[in-house]
């Protein structure tokens, strides 16, 4: 019976440790929480705009968004949203209603993609808004971890 709580115990400890080691997420949010979010707590945002097909898109998930450090200093720093460019739902954000644009057989582009790129929509692309849903930086294109956390550092209120 003793080594049976033994091992009990020692299964309870390990489990423990390991949770404590696991990595964290990017907490993702969607459009239409900002607002109630920079109710609470005002802070910019991470637009990141992608596609399911895009290899440079799929990369950067994997590595630059997985980097523990870009993980705490966008979870501490900022409120983070993805938009799928081909997502077909409608997009209530800033007081407008933002569809998807059908351009083809099969084929489209979401309008708030379109209007947070200004008309150049390359995949990725990296949109900072400040509380007021105004763009302060846009990037298109693929950034390493390092180069993430030093355009964030710059941002970021201090």
């Amino acid at each position: 019976m003793k080594i049976r709580d033994l091992i009990l115990r020692l299964a309870i400890l390990g489990s423990s440790l390991l949770s404590g080691i696991c990595f964290s997420q990017i907490k993702n949010h969607q459009f239409e929480e900002l607002e109630n979010l920079q109710k609470s707590e005002l802070r910019n945002a991470i637009v990141l705009i992608k596609t399911d097909w895009c290899n440079y898109c799929k990369a950067m998930e994997n590595t630059t968004f997985k980097d523990q450090k870009v993980i705490e200093c966008i979870n501490k720093n900022y409120y983070f949203v993805e938009l799928n460019s081909e997502e077909k739902r409608e997009i209530h954000f800033a007081e407008k209603t933002f569809r998807y644009k059908p351009t083809g057989f099969n084929t489209g582009v979401h309008e708030l993609g379109e209007t947070l790129t200004e008309g150049k929509t390359t995949y990725p692309s990296l949109i900072i808004l400040n509380p007021q849903n105004e763009i302060v930086f846009q990037y298109n294109g693929y950034l390493k971890a390092s180069e993430l956390l030093d355009i964030l550092n710059k941002i970021k209120p201090e």
